[in-house]
């Protein structure tokens, strides 16, 4: 079997380009994961909004009640609630996407999580 002819100048380079490559990787999974929490931080934002909004004035249009079983008013109301609703979601669905492309023009390093945990000799090791 011939073995590969790899010099050491064929193996730097080699090592280099996967530690560029992984450095390339690193960078693109860390703007993703920043991404997804931004994302579901936005999310929950305005969707935590309009539901503790439905808690307060749901009574206005009926919340929770079927729709046949609405007065005149609570239809109304109800419309003059659902376009509002879609108009939050719309904006806040626009702020993430905002947020994404606002990401993109940014390099992104995660730092991870680190501790850092002190090392001490033992008290005068247990005194003698």
């Amino acid at each position: 079997m011939d073995e590969p002819n790899l010099d050491f100048n064929k193996l730097k380079s080699l090592k280099e380009k996967i530690r560029s490559e992984n450095k390339d990787r690193y960078l693109e999974n860390s703007k993703k994961r920043l991404e997804k929490i931004l994302s579901t931080k936005i999310r929950t934002a305005f969707i935590g909004a309009i539901s503790t909004f439905e808690e307060a004035f749901g009574f206005l249009w009926g919340h929770g009640s079927s729709d046949d079983k609405l007065s005149e008013e609570e239809e109304i109301m109800k419309e003059v609630w659902e376009k509002t609703r879609t108009t939050i979601l719309n904006n806040g669905n626009n702020q993430i996407r905002s947020a994404k492309n606002e990401i993109e023009c940014n390099t992104v390093h995660w730092d991870r999580y680190n501790v850092q945990i002190p090392i001490t000799e033992e008290e005068n090791k247990k005194e003698n």
